[in-house]
């Protein structure tokens, strides 16, 4: 069984399709609410944690050499990267706010929502689509 045949699959199954850009603004809204509702730091860890892993899975997309953007594009979101993760670092050890974070990632949110194509996605089974983006950043 070839992946294609089964992605199809999977798409013939769940009755929606969301393209990439969305289920990364969806990934970078769950983690700003991890990031928002942090309040013990066990919860904060895990908010950051989250924060790092999704930026690192972005990095490496954007680092391929098969990657689709633009180098301009890809040099911005690779230093956008780097900053936040190691901002997440300094805020796992410390009392830093968050709210940079939060912001960075609301910008990104703002860009993939901005020029992504409007989703067809509706209904009561955006939760089942939630948990798959989520499940991607843990």
């Amino acid at each position: 069984m070839s992946v294609t045949y089964g992605m199809s699959q999977y798409q013939n199954q769940s009755g929606t399709y969301l393209p990439p850009r969305e289920v990364e603004a969806m990934a970078f809204r769950h983690v700003n609410g991890l990031l928002s509702a942090a309040k013990t730091r066990s919860d904060r860890q895990a908010a950051l944690s989250a924060n790092l892993k999704l930026w690192g899975i972005l990095m490496q997309g954007v680092q391929r050499t098969d990657c689709p953007l633009d180098a301009i594009l890809r040099k911005d979101l690779t230093t956008v990267g780097t900053w936040s993760m190691r901002y997440a670092n300094v805020a796992l050890n410390s009392d830093t706010s968050l709210q940079a974070l939060i912001d960075i990632n609301m910008d990104m949110i703002e860009g993939l929502s901005a020029s992504a194509a409007p989703s067809p996605y509706t209904g009561p089974a955006a939760s089942n689509e939630t948990r798959a983006a989520i499940q991607m950043v843990g």
